[in-house]
């Protein structure tokens, strides 16, 4: 097992106009000696055993926000860390199936489950494993939903206690006639204000009560595929309404990205903002992403903030004016009500932008590549509180074997959180000459 490093080192970082922080790389966590490892009777990658001095399991209900949406988290869900919420005064995030307790202030995490004859090899009986991409915390509970074959592959919304116990279905999303066949696009759906928005297999944007029938689901609009090759959705809300924002490739190979505001039924239901080649501010802009899951996004106070086309844009939801804010370098960024966290791949930074434009700071990342020398790329996850939170992959793209980082946007420092599962996981074993790219999709 790898040892733990505390590594300290000092960069300067000189961006034009702004103030630059290197910190250097600390390690929250257990020393080698008290790190777990799988027990025997364990699957390979079978989380390891509860540390004795982890944190304890969270069993309150206290509940971050009232409607359900944490829009203030801005989830990005990488690959290998699918589902973030915030809740108890820290955060739950899940990898490979399983769910984590960690506490905000130590970072110091916890696998959400407390039986004791548990090895966490089982899926059916321990409390932690949930496999979902759909995460949140409302009315004193953990809320996810999954489609897997315990429940007949039809979207089910579920609930556990903040401890990870006592797991229950409240209820089926789908109809018989809406099952058309197994499907692993499940968009991540939405709990806001005693409601679940979702999107079922036919391209129907739908919403229910909680607790309600399949049959009572009410059809806001159903996506126009024909001139679309693959798309994708993220629900929104904000005040008192609720978003979808639909982005997509057309059939010309261009990306696009459209927002429609929801109401109670398709009659209220309309587009509000498209993307498209327009005039913004006396130019012609041609507007473009990497990819139907890179658009960064954040809607607050009515005005739409998002990143595109090299540049950082506010659109007034209520006027439709647009207005390019700052020209950027990086395609990837998290937001919160108050700022804009880019991260640019190249430069290997974090720069902080406030909402009217202006940068604030920017943090180096190189300490990350100095402790480790096989870094590979790197996926923003969520920010909170000033602290930004980062996945790296490392040995190939998607690697099994990963170190997540929280970085102290103000100050500069740069955490390695060692109880993150996947940190000293290795990778699975390669034949001679053989490259593994996209592992686990």
């Amino acid at each position: 097992m790898k040892k733990a490093i505390l590594i300290f080192l000092c960069s300067a970082l000189l961006l034009s106009g702004c103030q630059s922080t290197a910190g250097s790389v600390q390690s929250s966590g257990a020393p080698p000696s008290q790190q777990p490892s799988a027990p025997p009777s364990a699957e390979p990658n079978a989380p390891a055993a509860r540390q004795t001095d982890s944190p304890s399991l969270p069993v309150s209900g206290d509940t971050p926000s009232g409607d359900g949406f944490q829009k203030e988290m801005s989830v990005n869900h990488p690959f290998r860390l699918s589902a973030a919420c915030m809740g108890n005064g820290g955060y739950y995030l899940m990898n490979e199936g399983y769910l984590y307790y960690m506490e905000a202030a130590s970072g110091r995490m916890v696998l959400l489950c407390g039986k004791p004859e548990c090895d966490h090899s089982d899926p059916v009986s321990c409390n932690a494993w949930a496999n979902t991409k759909f995460l949140t915390f409302y009315d004193g509970k953990l809320w996810y939903t999954n489609s897997d074959a315990f429940h007949d592959s039809r979207l089910t919304l579920c609930t556990m206690a903040p401890d990870g116990s006592d797991h229950r279905d409240v209820q089926c999303l789908m109809t018989q006639e809406d099952f058309v066949g197994w499907s692993a696009a499940d968009f991540e759906p939405m709990l806001w204000n005693g409601e679940i928005y979702f999107i079922l297999q036919d391209k129907r944007v739908c919403k229910n009560r909680i607790g309600g029938e399949p049959e009572d689901n009410v059809t806001l609009f159903t996506l126009d595929a024909t001139d679309k090759l693959k798309w994708n959705w993220r629900f929104w809300a904000d005040g008192d309404s609720a978003y979808v924002m639909c982005i997509y490739m057309d059939k010309n190979g261009y990306y696009q990205a459209a927002l429609t505001l929801l109401g109670d039924s398709p009659t209220d239901t309309r587009e509000i903002w498209h993307s498209a080649s327009y005039t913004r501010v006396g130019e012609d802009v041609e507007f473009y992403l990497n990819g139907v899951d890179k658009f960064p996004f954040y809607i607050t106070g009515g005005h739409l903030y998002y990143l595109a086309t090299g540049a950082f844009w506010d659109v007034d939801l209520t006027t439709g004016a647009e207005t390019k804010l700052a020209e950027v370098s990086g395609n990837q960024a998290l937001f919160t009500d108050d700022a804009m966290y880019l991260y640019s791949a190249p430069d290997r930074t974090i720069a902080v932008y406030g909402l009217d434009g202006t940068q604030r700071g920017a943090v180096s990342l190189s300490p990350i590549y100095a402790a480790y020398d096989n870094i590979s790329s790197c996926d923003p996850v969520f920010a909170d509180g000033g602290m930004f939170y980062l996945l790296c992959y490392r040995g190939s793209y998607l690697s099994v074997t990963s170190s997540l980082y929280r970085i102290d946007t103000a100050t500069g420092e740069v955490l390695e959180l060692r109880d993150w599962p996947a940190t000293n996981q290795e990778p699975p074993q390669q034949n001679s000459g053989e490259i593994l790219i996209g592992a686990g999709l």
